[in-house]
């Protein structure tokens, strides 16, 4: 589809001319066109990072619907830089905010017309072909290998046209098609007019003017492949034999064109693909032209764009870069990782009743007045109501203001295996029992690590208590940041209870960790369970860590923890932390 008859990049690039929308008027927006990405793209967004994002995960989605094999899709600049499958040139996108329809639906087509290159292993075909390649001279190798690049973009698009796709991917084929006709002299026969012929005449009309005698019999044979290369799907299922298919065509139409095309100019006698062992010791004037190297993004916005990304992705270390600065070598991969087993905690009736209690006795007040009731306290305001229907009364009830969200981290690295994690597991389900009946803020995280990455699991899902199984070290500076970084944006008090046994070995310092919460006003509390080595545990914690002997003392210093929160959390003073030491001190 590329505008300048270029083959598909092998490191993944869009084509180059493809990527060009400056000012041409033929690449701008049909005013009678009707853009099709505002039906179903209605997350955008006026800022550059959100709204860039929000773009390239539209594309990945779209990408996803069409199958596994498109790989991953990003903008020059961002992380896996030549390694991801597709990769988009920002300066098409960038500078108006929200995108314009019409820019995403070009972009849209960009990415499925590659996307389907990817899937139907084009890059295979060329491969196949290398031998054949090999036995032709040089212009007749540029000219075999022109047949087979439009070939190939032909029988894609032609998949596309097969769904809602194909409209996306039409009118990015217009703006191509402009581009290279614009690029042809016609001063006399060329093969490059002729494949251009070939290419328009499949979809338009657009190059009438370039019909000539001279191009009829080659004509004749093109559109004799493009009838069978669009019936290659229907008769064969697997790819493989797919990708042999269309090799035998475009073998046999070779075969028939090359005395036919022989006697053609070649405009652009560059070759299109070389095999990878063959770049190194080929002289550079029959290399393939490298593509002009486009601008990458900013690294600061790149930043922010796979931090707006990472809000609904698995891999959330954008986010802890973010916080901690991308330059810093101490962060570890860490992802959230949904696939857990279903928990079967042992519920304590008397230490549901206790936390339920320090809930109800120790939260804030919300007075709450019920009026128009037929016995209580006399209502001045609704007197004239007493000699109608007697409902002259009023009520005030004090209930339990629950402003807090609280946020359980639970460390299920290797050492918690066994009785200490089924002490966890049950703690958790206590909570999550006390705060049943009011309207619930808890959250719990498990955090463990598993191949060099950090795993963060939720161990609650509506109703339903979850579980892992622990292994691995402990990151807990990165949990601490994951944790506290999810827990709900509002002005609520926020509570975050970290429960480990020992210090944090992977992974960014708790010191970072404890520096975000305070930037973000939540309380941190760890408790450490049966720790060894306190002195070590006080030096990365500081004031944030307090101890009990061992877990059969959690339940007790979670309800002590709360009180303490209910009492005094909101006040940062050497006088809470004391009471807050002497609370455990009687663990």
């Amino acid at each position: 589809m590329e505008a300048d008859i270029r083959s598909i990049n092998p490191q993944g690039q869009l084509c180059p001319a493809l990527q060009t929308r400056e000012t041409d008027p033929a690449i701008g927006p049909d005013p009678e066109e009707q853009a099709f990405s505002p039906f179903w793209r209605k997350n955008t967004s006026g800022a550059e990072a959100a709204e860039l994002a929000n773009l390239l995960r539209a594309l990945r989605k779209v990408a996803g619907h069409m199958g596994p094999n498109v790989g991953r899709i990003e903008y020059t600049g961002m992380s896996h830089g030549d390694s991801a499958s597709i990769v988009i040139d920002p300066a098409m996108v960038m500078g108006k905010y929200p995108v314009p329809p019409h820019t995403v639906d070009y972009v849209v087509g960009l990415v499925v017309h590659e996307a389907f290159h990817k899937m139907e292993w084009s890059e295979r075909i060329w491969k196949l072909l290398a031998r054949d390649f090999n036995s032709l001279p040089g212009l007749a190798r540029v000219a075999f290998q022109k047949i087979v690049h439009i070939g190939e973009d032909i029988y894609v698009d032609r998949l596309a046209d097969r769904s809602i796709l194909g409209a996306y991917v039409a009118r990015t084929r217009s703006h191509a098609l402009i581009q290279a006709r614009e690029k042809l002299r016609t001063e006399n026969p060329t093969l490059d007019a002729l494949v251009y012929l070939w290419w328009a005449s499949t979809w338009s009309a657009l190059a009438q003017d370039l019909m000539e005698t001279d191009y009829e019999p080659a004509l004749e044979i093109l559109e004799s492949l493009t009838a069978s290369l669009g019936k290659v799907p229907d008769r064969e299922s697997g790819i493989v034999n797919r990708c042999q298919e269309r090799v035998a065509l475009y073998k046999d139409a070779w075969g028939e064109l090359e005395g036919v095309v022989k006697g053609l100019a070649i405009q652009d006698k560059r070759l299109l693909w070389l095999p990878d062992s063959a770049v190194a010791s080929k002289e550079p004037e029959t290399q393939p032209p490298e593509p002009k190297k486009k601008m990458g993004l900013d690294s600061s916005l790149v930043q922010d764009i796979e931090t707006n990304l990472a809000h609904s992705s698995a891999d959330i270390t954008p986010i802890i870069r973010s916080i901690v600065g991308p330059d810093n070598p101490d962060v570890a991969p860490i992802s959230r990782w949904d696939f857990n087993m279903a928990a079967h905690p042992v519920i304590d009736r008397k230490t549901v009743g206790r936390l339920r209690a320090i809930f109800s006795n120790y939260a804030e007040r919300q007075k709450i007045v019920s009026r128009g009731l037929t016995g209580g306290r006399v209502d001045g305001r609704r007197l004239y109501r007493a000699p109608v229907n007697g409902k002259c009364f009023s009520q005030t009830a004090s209930i339990p203001s629950v402003d807090w969200n609280v946020t359980l981290l639970l460390d299920a690295t290797g050492s918690m295996r066994g009785g200490k994690w089924r002490m966890v597991e049950n703690t958790v389900g206590n909570m999550h029992k006390a705060l049943s009946g009011f309207q619930n803020r808890l959250g719990a995280w498990a955090y463990f690590e598993m191949d060099g990455i950090c795993m963060m699991s939720r161990l609650i899902s509506g109703r339903n208590l979850l579980s892992v199984p622990p292994s691995g070290q402990t990151a807990s500076g990165q949990a601490i940041m994951a944790a506290a970084y999810f827990m709900p944006k509002d002005k609520r008090r926020k509570l975050l209870i970290h429960v480990t046994d020992g210090e944090s070995n992977f992974g960014v310092d708790v010191s970072c960790a404890i520096d975000y919460c305070c930037r973000q006003n939540i309380n941190l509390v760890t408790i450490g369970c049966g720790v060894k080595d306190r002195v070590r545990m006080e030096e990365q914690y500081g004031r944030t860590i307090q101890f009990v002997s061992h877990f059969g003392q959690l339940p007790m210093a979670m309800e002590k923890l709360l009180k303490w929160s209910f009492l005094y959390g909101d006040k940062k003073n050497l006088a809470a932390e004391g009471q807050l030491r002497r609370i455990f001190s009687s663990v």
